[in-house]
């Protein structure tokens, strides 16, 4: 009798069993890579959950909002951004005591604070290797061109006509020349009105998911420049993630986080229709959106 010798592999099994990995790899990956962007879009929204709570707290202790993207009382026009004021709610109290309030955000003598990377500022969905940059940011207002592509909702004491373009304007809760300073002012309703917008990437210029290879110096958290304007539609239907060129984008697949005046947050696609978009970014024109 002859030992029985161990049987190997042939050659056809062996591509059987690694085409049947290869199969099993590619079915893996897009749920992992699903995860873990659910994940990334998580801490996203947890951030401005925070970014709205400092808001709140804010609030609680000088009984009226942080200014939007200019100075304090007094001292106008020295610029500053909102993410400024919310330092101490931010666990950031060594900066805010280092900041001189009475000197502009990019004045040399407060480079060292603002030249900072505040983790809570960043969404990890949007790419990294970016410094002293904010993926969110407050929406001083819409502009709709005569003939506009949204309905003409008169807000009191908001309507624009006496621009160089001929412009109206919709304002949100902060901007500078109709800001919001008590909760009363959100005759829509906190529950009922954006507060805080993405616009993540900057300062690289993203279009429709792509980097164009511009820059927009206007993310630096401490720039009085961070806030956005929406002033660009994606042919004409849309307003959620065209580009970050100052304007609402995010690199979540579909949508935006929004957060709202109460402090919660929700995904909204890019679909979102512009009527209900406009109900929800005006903060006192009485036209409560409707889903």
């Amino acid at each position: 009798m002859h030992p029985q010798g161990c049987r190997g592999f042939t050659l056809v099994e062996l591509l059987v069993v690694i085409t049947i990995i290869g199969i099993l790899i590619a079915l893996l990956l897009p749920a992992v890579q699903s995860a873990r962007e659910a994940a990334r879009r998580l801490q996203c929204t947890n951030n401005l959950k925070q970014l709205g709570l400092a808001i709140h707290n804010y609030e609680n202790t000088f009984r009226g909002y942080p200014p939007s993207g200019t100075g304090p009382p007094g001292t106008w026009p020295i610029r500053h951004s909102l993410l400024s004021f919310l330092l101490p709610y931010l666990e950031q109290q060594a900066i805010y005591d280092q900041y001189h309030w009475d000197q502009h955000w990019d004045a040399a003598v407060n480079k060292d604070v603002t030249e900072v990377d505040i983790g809570l500022l960043i969404c990890p969905s949007a790419p990294g290797g970016r410094q002293w940059v904010t993926d969110y940011t407050n929406c001083a207002g819409i502009a709709v061109y005569p003939g506009g592509h949204v309905r003409n909702v008169l807000i009191p004491g908001g309507h624009v006509t006496d621009r160089p373009t001929k412009r109206d304007h919709w304002w949100g809760m902060f901007n500078r020349e109709y800001p919001v300073t008590i909760h009363a002012q959100v005759r829509d309703g906190l529950s009922n009105t954006f507060m805080l917008f993405e616009c993540g990437g900057r300062p690289v210029t993203y279009r429709d998911g792509q980097a164009t290879g511009g820059t927009n110096p206007s993310g630096r958290w401490a720039s009085s420049a961070a806030e956005i304007g929406i002033n660009e539609w994606c042919n004409v239907t849309r307003c959620i993630n065209c580009t970050n060129s100052e304007e609402i984008y995010s690199f979540h697949t579909g949508g935006c986080l929004f957060a709202y005046g109460d402090g919660s947050v929700h995904f909204h696609p890019e679909s979102l229709d512009m009527d209900t978009f406009v109900s929800l970014f005006t903060h006192d024109a009485g036209d409560i959106a409707s889903f």
